[in-house]
């Protein structure tokens, strides 16, 4: 339903599906990590009026997860480019 793109990585398509309504994409070594692109693969859509907000996650200096809102996907918008930090998780908060 969903991919994913990190500059300078190859394409993710495979999400994993940790709930009904929820997929989350690994993104090893996020601290390096500027932008994302988050689309749509066009195969499922969503139902007429709904879409799917994008968080981006990173742990905080205990280790729980912080949970970020980036934006969000639709049919009339399938992808969109986000921008998550300027080189670490600090600049995220």
């Amino acid at each position: 339903m969903f991919g994913c793109l990190v500059a300078g990585r190859p394409v993710q398509i495979v999400a994993q599906q940790v709930a009904e309504d929820k997929f989350v994409f690994d993104l090893p070594d996020y601290e390096n990590i500027n932008h994302v692109v988050v689309f749509m693969l066009g195969t499922i859509p969503f139902p007429e009026g709904m879409g799917g907000s994008v968080y981006f996650s990173y742990p905080d200096s205990n280790g729980s997860p912080v949970w970020q809102l980036l934006g969000i996907v639709t049919n009339g918008k399938p992808s969109a480019i986000f921008k998550i930090s300027s080189g670490s998780a600090d600049s995220c908060r």
